[in-house]
């Protein structure tokens, strides 16, 4: 829990740092030799409960769920490059009467990305960005009661590093191609490599126990590769705003492997000033994991203050 709470004040202060810059610039010349912040920040709370007494006759369970849901996007603007930090987090739990609480979503996501301008639609970008959770994920009976840790904070994340063209066709939206990328799967857990472990043969016959792609004795993969993103952020409407990216990964060294896919949409209607309504929903491939499509959604209503 320590490593968890370190990592958010590590996020949130770089969050803040980085947009908390305020320079006085009197024309766009200054503007574009000193440069300026853009900054917008969104905090959200969400919580839902329900309760029945022993008399009521329409079914039902009692239950309670918390969310919480925190997105800091700071821009930099100088000259002819974009400095770009974005983060992240999503995180949510609930508890039904007669099962063990379990999380409804779990998501740390942070990049950094430097871009400079080649043209008015196209620029060359350097960046890297990382893509973990930050507590414990279990397996479950289908009775409802927690079983082994298969996954955790580090266990696994993944941190990719490229560099490549990036077209920005209109201010809200973005394709990058990242002609060379570099990507690590990492997992800082023993009792998660344990249970996640399977037996796989290597290239010389060895059998070796792998989990989420890291050989037994490893803490790291490294694999080079070739990635693809695609990201939107607009507020359709004066209250209404619609955020998804698509991230895509082609490993081809040290093997080659099908190709790793990663969608997370969140969708957030404001009602009056503090109030929200967020629908999000994550999508992954990826073989290291398991050989199927994951698939979470989520709706909830709450406390939302942008800052």
């Amino acid at each position: 829990m320590k490593k968890q709470i370190l990592a958010l004040v590590f996020f949130s202060l770089m969050a803040f740092g980085a947009s908390a810059q305020e320079i006085v610039m009197e024309n766009l010349e200054d503007s574009l030799r000193v440069g300026w912040w853009d900054r917008n920040t969104q905090v959200a709370v969400n919580f839902s409960q329900a309760s029945f007494n022993n008399n009521w006759q329409g079914g039902g369970v009692n239950n309670f769920a918390i969310g919480l849901l925190f997105n800091n996007l700071a821009v930099k603007h100088k000259g002819k490059g974009v400095w770009t930090n974005d983060i992240q987090l999503q995180y949510g739990f609930l508890k039904n009467k007669g099962i063990d609480l379990r999380k409804s979503v779990d998501r740390l996501f942070a990049e950094s990305k430097y871009a400079s301008s080649i043209s008015p639609k196209l620029n060359w970008f350097a960046g890297v960005n990382l893509l973990s959770q930050l507590s414990g994920g279990y397996n479950f009976s289908d009775e409802g009661i927690r079983g082994n840790m298969i996954s955790n904070f580090f266990a696994p994340a993944f941190l990719s590093e490229g560099i490549g063209l990036e077209w920005v066709p209109k201010s809200y939206f973005t394709v990058q191609l990242g002609g060379a990328t570099v990507r690590q799967t990492l997992v800082f857990n023993d009792e998660v490599f344990q249970n996640k472990a399977i037996e796989v043969e290597a290239k010389n016959g060895e059998i070796i126990r792998r989990a989420y792609g890291v050989d037994e004795g490893k803490n790291i993969l490294n694999e080079f590769g070739v990635q693809a993103v695609a990201s939107f952020d607009k507020n359709l409407t004066e209250n209404f705003n619609l955020k998804w990216r698509y991230q895509a990964f082609v490993a081809y060294a040290p093997e080659t492997k099908p190709i790793d896919h990663n969608i997370n949409l969140i969708a957030t209607s404001k009602i009056g000033k503090y109030f929200n309504v967020n629908f999000s929903l994550i999508g992954i491939y990826d073989e290291d994991q398991v050989k199927k499509f994951q698939l979470s959604q989520g709706l909830s209503a709450g406390f939302s203050l942008a800052l």
